[in-house]
């Protein structure tokens, strides 16, 4: 399985914000329990990276970074799928970025908590909470 966390689902998890700790959980965590590939876009791990330098020196926002990296796959964006985000007719060129790219790594979902951003993705768009609904934790044995 191949998940692909949106730019603003990657901040909210490196940021750690109270109102999205059940989303932490499920897009990390959950994620690795499952066995689950993690995508990111370039152009997310660097708005990440952008939002967690703030109040940080250079080495602390480049461990967050580094942090990432752990857990994530940076998709690739090949003109190709620059030029196909292009053509998706999104209103926010990002997403359509992102989407596109989700698209390009094969990714069974794309993790969101604004899924109206990406209403015309191929890829299934998911909320976290859709995602531990669909997606339970293996039973402990």
């Amino acid at each position: 399985m191949t998940l692909f966390l949106d730019r603003k689902s990657l901040v909210d998890v490196r940021l750690n914000r109270p109102a999205f700790v059940a989303d932490r959980e499920s897009l990390i965590l959950r994620g690795e329990a499952l066995g689950a590939e993690r995508v990111v876009a370039g152009h997310g791990l660097a708005t990440a990276y952008y939002l967690l330098k703030r109040g940080r020196t250079e080495p602390q926002a480049m461990v967050e970074a580094d942090k990432i990296l752990a857990w994530a796959r940076v998709a690739d964006c090949p003109d190709a799928s620059a030029r196909r985000a292009r053509s998706l007719g999104f209103p926010d060129f990002k997403d359509a970025l992102q989407a596109a790219a989700a698209e390009a790594s094969a990714a069974d979902g794309l993790v969101t908590r604004n899924t109206s951003d990406f209403a015309r993705s191929r890829v299934p768009v998911l909320t976290p909470s859709q995602f531990r609904q669909r997606f339970p934790l293996p039973p402990v044995s």
